[in-house]
């Protein structure tokens, strides 16, 4: 679908980056950056033209003048320099390890955030101190520091739907779950307190514009989740099937489904509260230690809402009182999606930074056509994405052409297109009755809010849906009555669970690595005996669950991830379906089997 292209371009940002950073610790002096009074008034009148810069061109001082140079070009009024990432830092901390690549090209006296500034300033040009959150790794070897954080607080990483903490990942699990690496909890209050106190240090010690945070968000639906009963619903392989969502996907989903995504607005404001509160906490500490009179906070956000609030808690739409704008990470080739994202966007931030990304070769017709509408449509700015895509990718001469032909711009004209298999499956008459007793005044148009929320433009959306306002909300009022239902019959849990189902299966993976495909697909037909044995439940998180489960016994199939290929055969089919006592189950286990017995005593009821 159009829109799970979108989405998987978006993440190309995220990527980048990372793969390109080692690190390792060595300490540093920490004294106060010194400037000249003047350069904290550096003030741009006018539209705001900024320009993301990764720590890896930072690391040597050479790189300076070519960053300002092409800064200048491009007339650049702020750098947004990043300056935390991996957990590590490119300028000088008493509380992050020093980066072992950037000592090892420059030393150790070299302060990469101190020159930028120094140099950027005499050119009035605003840095910004760009700081990734909550990812903390990404990289396939794992730390070199002892200091990194990774090994000094494990205990500050988030957990899964399993209860697993991802610091326990591989990096292959975490690739083939679709993360770009190992994050910190966000509702964790040393990680809240350890977020504040680098951005303190960084503004303490620094003259620089602003912090920029990146990364400040969950890693998706399926992590971060409380341990309690009704968490467990996501932890079965149905948990996996609602992990995105937008307005025109929720009435095509089955009641059960509707259901999950109920849970799951549920849990999910709580996430929205904890990405929040380590923004309230930066930004009133940066505001009151700053050294630059004005120091700002901004974001890097999702323009999406779909993606930003559903699937990462990044309610930014709310953060008006806690941010001076965010920089919207609008990276597309299709400027008909951009335009959506700057409605969506000057509707509920006209201050907002509209990022622009060189993801793509050939970019430059579009970069051109984007800056020049956010500037019609009186938009505060744009900010490039990035220095190293720009320098190496871009065409200047071609990035200040005006000949565009608009149509050969626009990529998916298909997306708006009606749908008729809307609200096919409707709750029980007879949980809805049951339920009126139950639900409370308002409690279902705060979930309609939310799904119309979840929409670039809701009324445009309603009307591929064939609905009006009033009916939509009228369709949630009686899944919510009926799910209300569905919970006094289902929950609490007792010690006495369900046994769920498993599959015995045989297996080899043959990684993608530095192959061409065609070759590593051959090599995964000519797979003659498989050596590895596998005990697969039905859970979300299981790259080989939804294959597995949907396999006849003793058949060979072939199931395609991010690291590799999967040559499996199911050699034992075990049905589950006996009960267990909640004592006997294996902690590690317990979620899954939470799961199926809330899924048997929910098909009991259906039934």
């Amino acid at each position: 679908m159009a829109q799970e292209r979108i989405i998987g371009r978006v993440y190309i940002k995220n990527i980048l980056f990372l793969l390109l950073t080692v690190a390792l610790i060595i300490s540093g002096c920490t004294q106060t950056i010194h400037l000249p009074k003047k350069v904290f008034d550096i003030e741009h009148k006018g539209f705001h033209r900024g320009l993301w810069v990764r720590a890896v061109s930072i690391a040597s001082p050479d790189s300076i003048p070519r960053i300002l140079h092409i800064a200048q070009k491009l007339g650049i009024t702020d750098i947004y320099v990043q300056v935390v990432v991996a957990g590590y830092a490119y300028y000088k901390s008493n509380i992050l390890p020093r980066s072992q690549y950037l000592s090892k090209v420059s030393g150790s006296n070299y302060d990469p955030l101190d020159s930028l500034i120094r140099a950027a300033h005499k050119r009035s040009i605003r840095v910004h101190a760009w700081v990734n959150a909550l990812l903390i790794w990404s990289l396939k070897e794992p730390p070199d520091s002892s200091n990194h954080i990774l090994y000094t607080h494990p205990e500050w990483f988030i957990k899964d739907a399993r209860t697993r903490s991802i610091a326990d990942y591989s990096h292959k699990e975490w690739t083939d779950a679709g993360l770009e690496g190992l994050y910190l909890d966000p509702a964790n209050q040393e990680v809240q307190r350890h977020l504040k106190k680098v951005c303190t240090e960084i503004v303490n010690k620094y003259p620089v514009t602003g912090i920029h945070l990146d990364f400040i968000r969950y890693p998706g639906t399926l992590w971060g989740l409380p341990e309690n009963d009704t968490s467990a619903i996501f932890a079965g392989i149905e948990g996996y099937t609602i992990r995105w969502l937008n307005l025109v996907r929720y009435p095509q989903l089955s009641v059960i489904s509707r259901w999950m995504v109920w849970h799951y607005w549920k849990l999910n404001r709580q996430k929205e509260k904890a990405i929040s509160q380590i923004l309230e906490n930066v930004h009133t500490s940066i505001k009151e230690n700053t050294i630059h009179t004005k120091c700002k906070l901004t974001t890097a956000v999702f323009p999406n809402p779909s993606m930003a609030r559903y699937r990462f808690a990044q309610n930014w739409t709310n953060w008006e009182k806690i941010l001076d704008y965010p920089v919207v990470m609008s990276y597309t080739q299709d400027i008909g999606l951009f335009s959506d994202f700057l409605n969506f966007t000057l509707i509920h931030r006209p201050d907002a930074v509209f990022g622009i990304g060189f993801l793509w070769h050939d970019m430059e017709a579009e970069a051109y056509w984007e800056v020049k509408t956010v500037k019609q449509n009186k938009g505060a700015g744009i900010c490039f994405f990035d220095f190293t895509s720009i320098d190496t990718m871009v065409d200047f001469e071609k990035l200040k052409r005006d000949d565009i032909n608009e149509d050969s711009l626009l990529r998916d004209t298909l997306r708006y297109g009606k749908v008729t298999n809307v609200f096919t499956d409707l709750p029980d008459p007879n949980f809805v009755k049951n339920g009126n007793d139950i639900i409370t005044q308002g409690e279902h148009s705060e979930f309609a809010e939310f799904l119309l929320s979840l929409s670039l433009n809701f009324n445009q959306d309603l009307d591929r849906l064939n609905l009006n306002r009033d009916d939509f909300i009228n369709k949630v009022q009686q899944d919510v009555i009926a799910f209300k239902y569905l919970d006094s019959e289902v929950f609490p849990l007792t010690d006495e669970l369900i046994e769920p189902p498993k599959r015995k299966v045989d297996y080899e993976f043959i990684p993608w690595g530095d192959e061409d495909s065609v070759i590593v697909r051959q090599k995964a037909d000519k797979i003659n005996k498989l050596t590895q044995h596998m005990i697969v439940y039905p859970e979300a998180l299981n790259i080989l669950a939804r294959a597995t489960f949907k396999t006849e016994k003793g058949k060979r199939e072939k199931h395609i991830a991010r690291t590799g290929i999967y040559v499996f055969e199911v050699k034992e089919i075990c049905e589950g379906g006996n009960p267990i006592t909640k004592n006997n189950v294996k902690s590690e286990l317990l979620p899954i089997y939470q799961s199926w017995t809330i899924k048997e005593k929910l098909q009991t009821l259906l039934d």
